[in-house]
Parts: structure tokens; C-alpha cells; sequence
């Protein structure tokens, strides 16, 4: 009963936790990213902190009970139990308490990898877009999808980001620093209802390339351009679309290394009959 106890008293004061640096967050103007950062990382810290106090209490609680169970625990132990044993025992518990934090400190190390492979496990099938099916590579992050099976009603999706630098930019932010993280987005949609001749070529600015993929089961017109938002900045566009006109696929800021990602795994798509 006390631990049940203690443990909703600890909730109750991560919830509070929160609740406090929210209403702090809520008096900090939108634009100021320093501060905000700096909140966030208040916030992850203040959880183990938490923790922390809160183990030392329990121990100071429960300290009587918890040396008469240790200290028979320790007598069953070395009636039953060889000095080598223990030994080995204790020895695995120590590299196992390193567990959780070694995984969490390796996947935040390599978050440009471990991310988009995280997302793709959690949007699972994405790539089933109608008769068509599509498998993205293992360094892309899906954020949207809508997939389903062939005569599926309505359109069909999945959009993509392939980001770069997302820990040192996120170390920067919180320094105040420019942003070096650099970001491509992918989008695909299949209707067999739906007419994608408004993402066809013609919203660019200047076109210079135009491929034509003849694969299996799926032919492909690939025109490549030169688009200006309206702050005069240039990005590279590259815009796919079948002759039936019932499935297109684009890449948008992308570099020379994301443009051959993406025509490669064009070249992976399938088509069932």
C-alpha cells in the first residue's frame, strides 16, 4: 500500500513539474527558441531528478525493512550459492544497470539513423499505396501516411523527411546558434479516381531535365526544375507522374545525394495487376 502510495505521489509531482515550466513556456514569446529550448531541456533533467529525490526518501522510509530483507536475503545467498556465483551474478547486474542509458545516449548520438527507422517500424505498410508499392530507404523519417490496398477509395499518401544534423542542430538551438540541419521532403499519392494533373510541370520556374523510367510494371516521367518561393530562394524539384496520371511522386529540396536516393527508389516501385 505505501508503495502504490509513493508511486502516485511521484506522478502527482512529475504532472506538477510540468505544469510549472508550461506556465512559465506559456509567458515566453513564440520567437525566442533559446528559451524555449533551454525549457525543454529543464524539463528532461528535473525527471531523474525527481526520481532521484524520491528513491533517497523511499530509502530513508523503508530503511528498516529494507536491511532485514537484505540481510536475508545475503544468509539464503550464501547457503545456496558459491562465492564464484555471486560473484558472476553481481557482475552482470552492474553492466546491466548500464543498459538503458548506453541505448538511450547511442540513439540520441545517432538520431539522423535511428529516427527514420523508428518512424518506419511505427508507420508500418506506409509504402502499400493502392496497386502500387513503394519501400523507402532506411535513412528517410516517414511523417504522414495514409497506405491501403489495391481499390482503395480516395487518395493514397505518404510523406517523407530526410533530415540531416537533427542532434547538432538541436545543440545549437539551444546555444542560440543558426541552424546547420538540412531537410528534404518526399511525397507520394495514388488515387485511381483522382487526376494528378495539377502536380504535373508548370509550377517551376525553369526546368532543366527530364528522365523516363520504363520499369516491370510501371512507366514514369520524371521532369526535374528550379522553383522560387516567394522570398526569391531557390530549391531543386523533381516531379514523377505515371501516364495514367493516377500516381505521382515528388522530391522537394533535395540534394544530389537525396535526388539518387530517390530515383533509385523509384526504381524499386512496384505495380500489382
Amino acid at each position: 500500500m505505501f508503495r502504490a502510495a509513493f508511486g502516485i505521489l511521484i506522478l502527482i509531482q512529475l504532472i506538477l513539474w510540468g505544469l510549472f515550466l508550461g506556465a512559465i513556456a506559456h509567458f515566453v514569446p513564440e520567437e525566442n527558441y533559446s528559451i524555449g529550448g533551454a525549457l525543454l531541456v529543464i524539463l528532461f533533467i528535473g525527471i531523474p531528478v525527481i526520481g532521484g529525490c524520491n528513491h533517497f526518501l523511499f530509502q530513508r522510509f523503508t530503511r528498516t525493512q529494507y536491511l532485514l530483507a537484505e540481510s536475508q536475503r545475503w544468509l539464503t545467498e550464501r547457503q545456496n550459492r558459491s562465492a564464484r556465483q555471486i560473484r558472476l551474478r553481481n557482475r552482470v547486474r552492474r553492466w546491466a544497470m548500464w543498459i538503458p542509458a548506453v541505448s538511450v545516449t547511442l540513439f540520441c548520438l545517432f538520431l539522423d539513423h535511428t529516427w527514420p527507422v523508428t518512424s518506419q517500424l511505427r508507420h508500418a505498410g506506409y509504402g502499400r499505396l493502392g496497386a502500387y508499392h513503394l519501400s523507402l530507404p532506411l535513412d528517410w523519417t516517414v511523417v504522414f501516411s495514409e497506405p491501403g490496398p489495391q481499390g482503395s477509395v480516395g487518395r493514397l499518401y505518404v510523406y517523407a523527411n530526410h533530415w540531416k544534423g537533427m542532434l547538432r542542430s538541436g545543440v545549437e538551438e539551444f546555444l542560440g546558434r543558426r541552424l546547420s540541419m538540412t531537410s528534404s521532403t518526399l511525397a507520394c499519392y495514388s488515387s485511381p479516381s483522382e487526376n494528378f494533373d495539377t502536380f504535373s510541370l508548370g509550377n517551376h520556374d525553369r526546368m532543366f531535365a527530364t528522365r523516363t523510367f520504363s520499369l516491370k510494371s510501371i512507366t514514369l516521367t520524371c521532369e526535374e526544375s528550379v522553383v522560387r518561393d516567394s522570398q526569391s530562394a531557390e530549391s531543386h524539384r523533381i516531379s514523377c507522374l505515371t501516364p495514367e496520371h493516377d500516381f505521382y511522386c515528388g522530391l522537394y529540396d533535395g540534394d544530389q545525394g537525396d535526388s539518387s536516393e530517390f530515383y533509385a527508389m523509384l526504381q524499386r516501385i512496384n505495380k500489382t495487376k
